[in-house]
């Protein structure tokens, strides 16, 4: 921590920084040395001394985790972020952290805890976060309750290249970024349609659209528009219930020739097989199995890899079609506000961080786009490498004369050439 001076428009100030109760680095601004000193001190006690907590002292996690996830029951979280935050309470948390009393919990035992379930239980660092995550949300509603004086869970602003259990570096995101090559895609998307035609439609959208698998089974056929090649995403399927996209928001994207076509072929078929059944009605979900209900995200998955095997390749789960997605149309020179926008990123720059790496790197004809027509012309299309001149002859004395001349305006070399004489006459005067 120090204090500093830095100098603004209207003059300078002093700068300070301090660590807060909950362990982030904080920065203050003050007119004068004196004054940042005096604030950065009462912010240091203030963190040093937060306020006392209410409620019972020996309240263990275990009785406030009843009561949170009671809560949670009438929040405005969706159904499977309750059911995965009870999941992973009372199969990770209660066991090892439910006996501690609330108040008494610190950061140390946070970290001990799972640091243990990494090394005894062999979890992966998406499931620490996962687990992390559920545990820090529970305490942070603990310390709105002013319970606890700070979360212990929360993740901490750690200095760079630290990296600790339950936090996901960005390099290790990008590591789970698996997209197929175009050629891999094309063999999948071969075997779908010999062996497994019945999904080759939803397997073709995933691959041309860059939806959620949740997005896609909760597509209905009145959010195909036909006549403009575009498709609305209002809703997901997550756990067989119908509600929201991840983002609660609501996006058009666009579909290609062949994925209209795809999606044509099949509304007939459905016409086709309303027909037979007497019934006379399409359901109005696009994706369905043979008694008209959504499809189970985990059998597709399971005909997805069923299909990787047939088409000779590996390594790929079914949310990479959504990956190849966004790294093909970024390597073929598409804008990224556009992947941004199909993806359903509400910043480009989100889209920036995950696919930076398959932005076209290393081309000279970016440069050469600087360039006017007219230099263009000039230069040509073959450029002929640049050759040191062969030696010549040494001029004769015509030669020298006349290049004496051309250069600085003398009639001979009879006299010093001077360059700053430009006139004939002035010179044979001078």
């Amino acid at each position: 921590m120090a204090i500093w001076k830095r100098k603004r428009a209207h003059g300078h100030v002093w700068m300070a920084d301090y660590i807060d109760a909950l362990g982030r680095r904080r920065r203050i601004t003050a007119p004068t040395r004196e004054a940042a000193d005096r604030l950065r001190a009462q912010k240091l006690a203030e963190a040093g001394s937060p306020s006392a907590p209410v409620g019972d002292p020996n309240m263990t996690l275990a009785q406030f985790a009843e009561t949170w996830l009671g809560r949670l029951e009438s929040s405005d979280l969706k159904a499977r972020t309750i059911r995965s935050y009870s999941y992973l309470y009372r199969h990770h948390i209660a066991p090892a952290l439910g006996p501690v009393r609330l108040r008494e919990l610190r950061r140390s035992h946070v970290k001990e805890f799972l640091a243990a379930k990494r090394e005894r239980a062999s979890l992966s660092k998406n499931t620490l976060r996962l687990i992390r995550a559920a545990l820090s949300a529970m305490l942070a509603d603990a310390l709105d309750d002013e319970l606890i004086p700070s979360n212990p869970a929360a993740v901490p602003i750690r200095r760079r290249g630290r990296k600790g259990n339950g936090i996901l570096s960005a390099s290790e995101r990008q590591k789970a970024i698996r997209p197929l090559t175009e050629r891999e895609l094309a063999a999948f998307l071969a075997a779908a349609r010999s062996h497994d035609p019945e999904l080759y439609p939803l397997f073709l959208l995933l691959a041309r659209t860059g939806m959620r698998p949740g997005e896609a089974l909760a597509l209905q056929w009145p959010d195909i528009d036909f006549s403009n090649r575009r498709i609305l995403i209002e809703r997901a399927l997550a756990d067989g219930e119908l509600g929201s996209t991840k983002t609660d928001s609501i996006r058009t994207v666009d579909m290609s020739h062949e994925l209209a076509l795809a999606l044509s072929t099949l509304y007939r078929a459905r016409e086709a097989q309303a027909l037979r059944s007497g019934s006379g009605e399409v359901p109005e979900l696009i994706f369905v199995n043979a008694a008209s209900n959504p499809l189970d995200i985990s059998r597709v998955r399971k005909r997805f890899s069923r299909l990787m095997r047939h088409a000779a390749i590996s390594g790929h789960r079914l949310y990479d079609l959504r990956h190849t997605f966004a790294t093909t149309l970024l390597a073929k020179g598409a804008p990224i506000t556009y992947v941004a926008a199909q993806l359903g990123h509400a910043k480009p720059t989100t889209t920036l961080q995950y696919y930076a790496r398959w932005l076209p790197q290393a081309s000279a004809a970016f440069v050469d786009r600087l360039d006017s027509d007219e230099s263009e012309q000039r230069s040509g299309t073959n450029l002929a490498p640049i050759r040191p001149p062969a030696a010549s002859p040494a001029p004769s004395y015509i030669e020298k004369s006349a290049i004496s001349q051309g250069f600085f305006g003398a009639p001979s070399e009879t006299r010093t050439p001077d360059p700053l004489i430009k006139s004939q006459l002035l010179y044979q005067l001078s």
